[in-house]
This record gives C-alpha cells, structure tokens and sequence, in this order.
C-alpha cells in the first residue's frame, strides 16, 4: 500500500474553520485514509509539544483520523527507529517534554541535568558516588586558550565558542560547551549567527542550491579548497565509527543549512537548530514510506538534497502535485475483474524488463516494472510459465511490511475476486496471525491466486501470485 507521510503543517490546511482551509485536500485525504497508510512519527509530536496546550487535542484527534496507529519513532538507546502500532492521543503523552525542554534550556546547569533533585527525596548511594567521582574528574584543572597569537576577528570567535574562565577545568569547559550547544538548539539567534560568519568566508550565492540546483556540489567544491559538500560529509561519517544511519541523515541535512546550501526563507521565528533538528527528523521518519507531502520550501529542499545523497526513493510533493495525483492513485484501485486482467496482460507487453533469467530453460523467468501499481501497492512483476507474481520493491529503509498493508490488501482482493477458498473472509488483525506465509487463497476454473509474503530485493513484501493450472 503507497505510504504517506505529511508533515504538521499539511493537516493544518484541513481545518475548516482556518482560513488556509483546503477542500480540495481534504476531500482526497477522506477518499484515501482507508485504502492508503498515513503515517506519523516522534517529530509531529515535537512540533505539537511548542504550541499552546490548548490545541493538542484537537490535534491530535485530526491527526489520528487519519494515520490512525502507523507511527515511527527513533529509540536513542537501541539505536533503532521503530514502527509502532499506537495512537497520537496515546503516544504523545508518553514523552515528558518539559524535562526536554529544561535539559535543553541555556541556564541549566550540567549536573542538574544529569542529576535532577526530586522535592523531598535524598539521592540514592550509586547517585551520591557518582556525582562524587564525576565532582572529581569535573574539578581537574586544564591549561587556558592562548589566544595573545590571534587577530582581532579570531579573538572575537574564540571569546564566543571558547571558555574564558581564568582557572579552567573540565567541568567549567563541558558547561561552557553544553550551554552554547543548548542555545543552537533554542535561539535562532545562535543559528543565523553561524550562517553569517559561513557567508563572510564564502558568499552562498557562489554554490547555493537556490542559485546552482544539482550543479551547488561542483561550485561548492570550486569555493572551498577542491572539496565539495559532499566530499567534507564523506569524511566527516568516516572520520566517527560510531555513526549509524540516523546519524548521519540528521547530520547531513542540518549541515545543508549551516553550510548555506540551504536556506528557510522567510527566516521563522522558531529556526533554532533544535526546530531545523525537528525538519530533519521528518524528513527520515518520511524515508519509512512512498511520498512526502509538505508546502515548507526548505524542508522540501533539504529533503530532496538528502534523499538523493543516501539514494532513498522517497517522492516530495507538495500539496498541488499530491492534489494533481488524485486520478493516478484512484485509477490503481482494482474495481472490475475484467479491466484487472486486461491491464496485467497489458503490462506483461509493455513494462519495463529489469532482468531476463533464459539461461534456465526449466524455471525461466522475467521480472518487469509495472507503470500501473495495481492496487496501489503491486510495483513488480515476476513473469514464468505458469505463474505471474505481483510483488513490491521498496529501497532503503521503507524495504518492509506493515500489518496494515495486510489487512488492506486483503479486503481490497475480496472485494474483487470474492470470498476467499477458505472462507476467511475480511482481514482480523486479532485473529489471523501475522507470521502466516500465505494469508487467503481463491480457486477459479484453471486459476489459483494466491495472498501471501515474500522475499524481495533486500526486504520483505507481500506477493499475489496467479497460478495457471495445466488443463
């Protein structure tokens, strides 16, 4: 099933009582909730959590309707980013965003944060030892900045982003960083003062993207010492064992504005790094499904720069382009057993041949590329001498099944073909078991189709194969 992900400001546009309303939008987010999968993430709840509380419900319940429990979220301990079956209205309670919001705030103190004081309770005997020893390894004292040696322009950097402190330590430099590493997430300020001081070393004019589009590679490398953008991320990943995917899709798209490659026009009120953090999270929970669907410029722009990089397929479209596909995606719901016959005997002549495997004479098969993604999902086919098989190939981190494509996909070939050989009937998310190879199988004269799962290029997917039975 095609996966879409909007971002926050999409489901604005779907209030009728907000003078940005779009009946057009709505009407095709109502035509697709129930045989597409919309999904949402952590991010949409970073978003919820800066507006006035007073909102969150009914944003949350809009939300829900219609990517009712597809949620993704990134586990910062594991290390992995997770699809969950939960609500809005469940899964963002389950944050504490204002013990985030206070970590992150520029006045809060290092320990206090690693060690928060909870009214009325003394710290247990590990915590009491280990503020001791980090106490300790906080209060050794280290050499100070030489900076007689420094041009004007150069002491005026190092008094903003280096420690000042006659008598330094570890601890005074670790809260020196931690402060000013806060306030890049909080104060936009911070962040438009990092692109300028980019803009007075190299004009952006000479490589921005807005200016160059795929061509701001070479002119960046052309205006900064033979290494483009890409060049000086390459290094950078391999320069850090420990980065993993997230890692450096995060980094990438946050160094595109703070390289100036990018820039959010017009500048928000909220562009702190922490709110360009919040773009760049979209942008990889969105790389879990088909489309992106935002009208932000910028995070479009970062997204699209990002995706090429790491070669996810993921398309961006913007509210009109993703209104200009209405006909497409209802034109690829399967209504009539006839034209979905006519249309697979069509693509088996017409579509595009990845690969021709003659040189086995008993088992010979051809794999095509589908133009007509039958049921908005199948975009392969699998072509033998007795047997077509309809699967999905997916790149990159979206190479995967979700239960609800099971269950869509199930009820949408029910209503086509009929009740199932078996009798099973419509898709139970309580009661069919989601490990089952084959989900339902229908017999016709010299046909046998069946629903199951399959192993595609590099992930999991669900296969209709249609059986020819010799007569």
């Amino acid at each position: 099933m095609i996966r879409i992900y909007c971002d926050k400001n999409i489901y604005s546009f779907l209030k009728e009582e907000k003078r940005n309303f779009n009946p057009q939008l709505k009407e095709l987010m109502e035509d697709l909730k129930d045989i597409f999968i919309f999904t949402y993430s952590h991010a949409h709840h970073q978003d919820l959590s800066n507006s006035d509380a007073s909102f969150w419900k009914e944003d949350l319940d809009l939300l829900e309707k219609y990517v009712k429990n597809h949620y993704f979220d990134y586990d910062g301990i594991k290390r992995k980013t997770n699809c969950l079956l939960a609500k809005p209205t469940e899964s963002f309670y389950d944050t504490d965003f204002t013990v985030a919001k206070n970590f992150h705030s520029p006045t809060t103190n290092i320990m206090d944060s690693l060690f928060p004081t909870i009214e009325g309770e003394e710290d247990d005997e590990f915590s009491k030892i280990t503020k001791n020893l980090l106490d300790n390894l906080f209060n050794i004292p280290i050499p100070n900045f030489q900076k007689s040696d420094l041009d004007e322009k150069e002491k005026q950097l190092s008094e903003k982003y280096l420690p000042e402190d006659e008598n330094l330590t570890v601890g005074s430099m670790l809260e020196h960083f931690f402060k000013f590493g806060n306030k890049l997430l909080t104060d936009r300020h911070e962040v438009i003062e990092l692109k300028k001081m980019m803009e007075e070393y190299v004009n952006s004019d000479k490589y921005s993207f807005e200016k160059w589009k795929d061509q701001f590679d070479e002119k960046f490398k052309e205006n900064f010492g033979g290494n483009s953008f890409t060049d000086i991320m390459k290094k950078t990943f391999e320069s850090v064992n420990h980065y993993n995917d997230y890692d450096k899709f995060i980094l990438f798209f946050n160094s595109l504005e703070l390289h100036n490659v990018t820039k959010d026009k017009p500048l928000r009120k909220s562009q702190s790094l922490g709110s360009i953090n919040t773009d760049a999270n979209h942008a990889w929970y969105a790389s879990y499904s088909d489309i992106l669907v935002t009208d932000d410029k910028g995070l479009a722009t970062k997204a699209y720069l990002t995706f090429k990089f790491f070669k996810i397929q993921t398309k961006i479209y913007d509210v009109k382009e993703f209104l200009n596909n209405r006909n497409l995606f209802l034109q690829q719901e399967e209504n009539d057993i006839k034209s979905f016959f006519e249309t697979l005997d069509y693509e088996l002549k017409n579509s595009l041949i990845l690969s021709n495997n003659d040189d086995n004479a008993t088992d010979h098969s051809i794999i095509l590329k589908n133009h007509h993604k039958f049921f908005n999902y199948f975009n392969r086919i699998s072509y033998s001498q007795n047997s077509i098989k309809l699967y999905c190939q997916r790149y990159y981190n979206s190479n995967f099944i979700m239960y609800k494509e099971a269950e869509i996909l199930t009820n949408k070939l029910i209503n086509l073909f009929g009740v199932d050989f078996e009798n099973k009937g419509y898709y139970d998310l309580e009661k069919d078991d989601p490990n089952d190879d084959i989900i339902r199988v229908w017999n016709f004269k010299n046909t046998e189709i069946v629903l199951g799962t399959a192993y595609n290029n590099g992930g999991e997917c669900y296969c209709l194969d249609i059986i020819i039975i010799p007569t």
